[in-house]
C-alpha cells in the first residue's frame, strides 16, 4: 500500500472512535438526565456536530486538545440541551466533568494494552496502522467499561443489577473483539495485498460497532426483563387493592343491610312512644341509635369505590392522629375501572399516611373536583426530613429498590386516561396534583 492508503487507516479509526465517544455520551445524558427539547432531529445534528467537531480536532493528535474539547463540549450540552433540577448545578457539571475523564480512562486502558501487546513484536508496523489498532481497542475499552462499571457508577438509580449471564456474554464478546484486533495488529506486519488489507480494517470496524449494539442490546433485554418483573408486581399488588376493597364493600352492604332493618325497629318503637308506651323506650331508642352511629358509613362520593377507599384511610388518620380534610366535589368516576381506583387513590393515600404519621404537623388533604371534561385531583400531606427527586422530577423511595413501585403503577394507570401526575414540595408540605380525562 502506499503512504496515502496507510493514513486511511488512521482516519478510519479516529472517525470510528469520535462515533463511539459521542454515542456513550449521548447515552449518559439520555439516560441520567431530561432532555430539554421534545424534538429528535436537535440533538440527531448535536451529535452530528460534535462527531465533525471532534474529528476535526483529532488532526492534532494531541490527548490534551481532545479531553479539553470533551470537557467543553459537555459543558455546553449540560446547559442547553439536558437538565436536572434536582441536585445543584455545581454537582451537575461537575459529575459530567467526572464522568468525561472516567471515559478517557477506559479509552486509554486499551491503548495502553496494545503498547504492551506491540512491544513483544519483532517487527512493528506503520505508524498510521498502529495508531488504528490503538483507536480500534481504546474505542472496545470504552464500551465495555462503560456498560460493566461507568453506568452502575454515575447512574446507579436507573440501572439494574447485571447477571452472571450478562457478564458472560459480555465477555466472550469482548475477548472476540480483542482477539480479532490483535490478529489484524499482527498481519499487519505481513506483506498482504490491498484487498486484504481493506478486509482486515472493515473487519475491525465492524467488530467495534457489533460489540457496541450487542452490549446496548443486551442492556435493553435486561432493562426489559426487570420491566416485566415490575409489571408483574404491579398486577400482583394492584389485584390485592382491589380484592381488598371488594370485600370492604361486601362487609358494608351487609352491615347497611342490617342498619336498615334496625332503623325499621326504631320507628316502631318511636311510634309506641308516640302511643304514650313507657317513657324508658324513648330512651332505650336514643342509646341504641347512638350505638349504631359509628356503622353509618358517609357518603363522600357516588362511586362505591373510591367511598370506601376514603373511609377506610379516615379510619387508619384517626389511628396515628392525623387529620383528614376531604374536599371531594361531586364527580362521577364511572368511567374508570375499579382497579383503577384502587391502584390511584389507594397508592396514593397510603404513601400519604406513611408520611404524614412521621411529621410532627399530621395533616392531609384530599381535593377532587371535575375540570372541563377532566378530573382534578391533589393530594397533599406534611411529612418530616428531606424528599429526594431521581432525575424525572418524581420521589425516591428511601425503602429499598422494590418500593416505590405503587407510584410507579399510579403513573402507568393514568396514561390509560391520558394523565399525568407533578410533585411539588412546599416547606413541609408535599403535594400530588393529577389531572385526567373523562374520555378514553
Amino acid at each position: 500500500m502506499n503512504p496515502f492508503e496507510i493514513q486511511i487507516y488512521d482516519i478510519v479509526g479516529k472517525l470510528v472512535s469520535c462515533i463511539v465517544s459521542v454515542f456513550i455520551t449521548f447515552q449518559y445524558f439520555d439516560t441520567r438526565f431530561t432532555r430539554v427539547y421534545n424534538t429528535k432531529v436537535c440533538y440527531i445534528l448535536l451529535k452530528i456536530l460534535l462527531i465533525i467537531l471532534n474529528f476535526a480536532l483529532y488532526i492534532f493528535n494531541s490527548p490534551v486538545i481532545n479531553i479539553s474539547f470533551w470537557l467543553v463540549m459537555i459543558f455546553l450540552t449540560g446547559k442547553m440541551f439536558y437538565y436536572d433540577e434536582h441536585i445543584s448545578k455545581g454537582k451537575y457539571f461537575i459529575s459530567n466533568c467526572v464522568f468525561v475523564l472516567a471515559v478517557s480512562v477506559c479509552e486509554s486502558t486499551g491503548v495502553i494494552l496494545v503498547n504492551i501487546g506491540a512491544h513483544f513484536m519483532k517487527e512493528k508496523p506503520d505508524a498510521a496502522v498502529f495508531s488504528f489498532v490503538q483507536t480500534m481497542t481504546g474505542s472496545l475499552f470504552c464500551i465495555l467499561l462503560y456498560y460493566l462499571v461507568l453506568k452502575r457508577f454515575f447512574i446507579r438509580k436507573r440501572t439494574e443489577r447485571i447477571t452472571v449471564i450478562q457478564y458472560t456474554v459480555y465477555a466472550i464478546i469482548t475477548i472476540y473483539a480483542l482477539v480479532n484486533i490483535g490478529e489484524i495488529l499482527f498481519l499487519f506486519t505481513l506483506e498482504m495485498n490491498r484487498m486484504k488489507y481493506l478486509f482486515l480494517m472493515t473487519n475491525a470496524i465492524t467488530g467495534v460497532f457489533l460489540n457496541l449494539y450487542l452490549f446496548y442490546f443486551l442492556d435493553m433485554f435486561a432493562e426489559n426483563r426487570e420491566l416485566k418483573y415490575k409489571v408483574a408486581l404491579y398486577e400482583k399488588q394492584a389485584s390485592f387493592n382491589y380484592n381488598y376493597y371488594a370485600r370492604q364493600i361486601e362487609s358494608y352492604k351487609t352491615a347497611m343491610g342490617v342498619i336498615h332493618d334496625i332503623r325499621k325497629h326504631m320507628r316502631v318503637l318511636e311510634e309506641l312512644k308516640q302511643g304514650g308506651i313507657v317513657p324508658e323506650i324513648q330512651s332505650y331508642a336514643d342509646s341504641f341509635e347512638d350505638m349504631l352511629s359509628p356503622l353509618l358509613v358517609n357518603q363522600y362520593c357516588t362511586n362505591m369505590i373510591l367511598n370506601i377507599i376514603i373511609h377506610d384511610k379516615l379510619e387508619d388518620c384517626n389511628k396515628n392522629a392525623i387529620v383528614f380534610d376531604i374536599r371531594v366535589h361531586d364527580v362521577n368516576l364511572d368511567f374508570m375501572e375499579p382497579v383503577d381506583i384502587t391502584t390511584i387513590f389507594g397508592n396514593l393515600l397510603d404513601n400519604a399516611v406513611e408520611a404524614s404519621r412521621k411529621a410532627e404537623q399530621r395533616n392531609i388533604i384530599l381535593t377532587i373536583y371535575p375540570f372541563n371534561g377532566f378530573i382534578y385531583l391533589q393530594i397533599s400531606n406534611t411529612f418530616s426530613g428531606q424528599i429526594k427527586f431521581d432525575a424525572k422530577g418524581k420521589p425516591v423511595s428511601d425503602k429499598g429498590e422494590q418500593h416505590g413501585i405503587g407510584l410507579e403503577n399510579v403513573e402507568k394507570t393514568l396514561l390509560k386516561y391520558s394523565g399525568n401526575i407533578e410533585f411539588t414540595v412546599a416547606e413541609n408540605w408535599f403535594m400530588a396534583e393529577m389531572m385526567f380525562s373523562q374520555l378514553r
